[in-house]
């Protein structure tokens, strides 16, 4: 399992309205969205402490996910215009969108290193 689907699989077990998680763990729900989508890196270890107290996380849960963060790899739609309802006839406005949404939002501390975008 990937550290992105591990999240919003622990996440949906409390909290079905990421509007009202991201409130209650204090980012933005961009930020969150991407994060459960791949695109942004893993989050600083105190975020995800205060989300496994949030999702009443058991230990091994956290510490599973500890390690899916450190073997975290990038989506293969970061940085790039991909999508199911994009064509060649796309307006150019829709593509800048697009690569602004699979943009992350933070650097992580091995980004570019495993994975060259």
């Amino acid at each position: 399992m990937k550290f992105n689907e591990y999240v919003k699989q622990q996440r949906l077990k409390y909290f079905k309205d990421l509007g009202k998680f991201s409130k209650i763990l204090g980012v933005e729900k961009v930020m969150w969205r991407k994060v459960e989508r791949g695109i942004n890196p893993p989050p600083r270890k105190t975020l995800l402490r205060k989300f496994a107290i949030l999702t009443n996380m058991f230990t091994y849960e956290e510490a599973q996910m500890y390690e899916l963060a450190r073997r975290w790899q990038p989506h293969p739609d970061t940085n790039t215009n991909n999508h199911l309802l994009l064509s060649d006839n796309s307006k150019v406005e829709w593509r800048d969108a697009l690569i602004k949404e699979n943009t992350p939002d933070y650097e992580h501390k091995f980004w570019g290193k495993k994975s060259p975008l």
